[in-house]
């Protein structure tokens, strides 16, 4: 009998922190932000694991333009134009009018270049910003 009930348990399996981590997706900033700092205060680094696993690409369009500007010295030129790639052209121009005018140009230079495999490189050129962005937040530079 026993043998049987571990049967039927071994098809269950709860992910918690991924199932946090959908729930922050979803959720407003200011919600996201409440969550996050309840967390906190019981567990700083599962926080910080589940913010960073939240983050994606979109999330860049919730930051005022101060915070946009932080990300160019961390971010080269080239990925931030390939990652530009997927995004819409009023956003685009958004975070390129903000960048320094070289730094936009080569962006722009890049984004509008042909890729071989451009869904791959788009795709790893966000993440590496999204990355970037969860450094500014954990060192507490911008708040989303």
């Amino acid at each position: 009998m026993n043998s049987e009930q571990n049967n039927l348990t071994e098809g269950v399996f709860l992910n918690g922190k991924a199932q946090v981590v959908e729930m922050l997706q979803h959720m407003t900033s200011a919600e996201r932000e409440v969550l996050l700092r309840n967390i906190k205060k019981r567990n700083s680094p599962l926080a910080d694991e589940l913010m960073e696993k939240s983050l994606n690409f979109s999330h860049l369009n919730e930051l005022s333009d101060e915070e946009l500007s932080m990300i160019f010295p961390q971010i080269k030129a080239p990925i931030l134009g390939i990652a530009l790639k997927g995004t819409g052209a009023k956003f685009q121009r958004r975070l390129l009018s903000l960048a320094p005018r070289d730094y936009a140009e080569n962006a722009y230079e890049i984004m509008m270049k042909p890729l071989s495999n451009e869904d791959r490189d788009i795709k790893r050129a966000q993440t590496k910003v999204v990355h970037s962005l969860a450094g500014l937040l954990k060192r507490k530079r911008m708040n989303l």
